[in-house]
């Protein structure tokens, strides 16, 4: 028997993040207002948010961008030119609450 593993065997197949799993467990395991509230708090990573967007689309935040349609993401909004030029305050607590005032609900 050799003591090669099955990775030394085929280095090209993609392995289990087993760190990758247990964020999204985590995430996953948190209520819909304290993932929103860990978002806001900028404590997602980008791929937390993509990851909770593709799982739970309905939970995340939207923000109105003046285009109609159900508006975009507000986590993705608020790096988008049009948004941030309107939210360029130096209070994020300001720059919050314009873009969840300006959600369609």
């Amino acid at each position: 028997m050799s003591n090669q593993t099955f990775h030394d065997l085929f280095p090209a197949f993609p392995g289990i993040d087993r760190d990758w799993e247990a964020t999204k467990q985590r995430l996953m395991a948190f209520t819909p207002a304290q993932r929103v509230a860990a978002m806001r708090a900028g404590e997602l990573s980008y791929r937390e948010l993509a990851y909770w967007t593709a799982a739970r689309p309905d939970e995340v935040p939207r923000t109105c961008t003046g285009q109609g349609g159900p508006g975009e993401f507000e986590w993705i909004a608020a790096f988008t030119p049009e948004i941030a030029e309107t939210n360029n305050s130096a209070d994020p607590a300001s720059r919050q609450l314009r873009l969840t005032t300006s959600r369609k609900r």
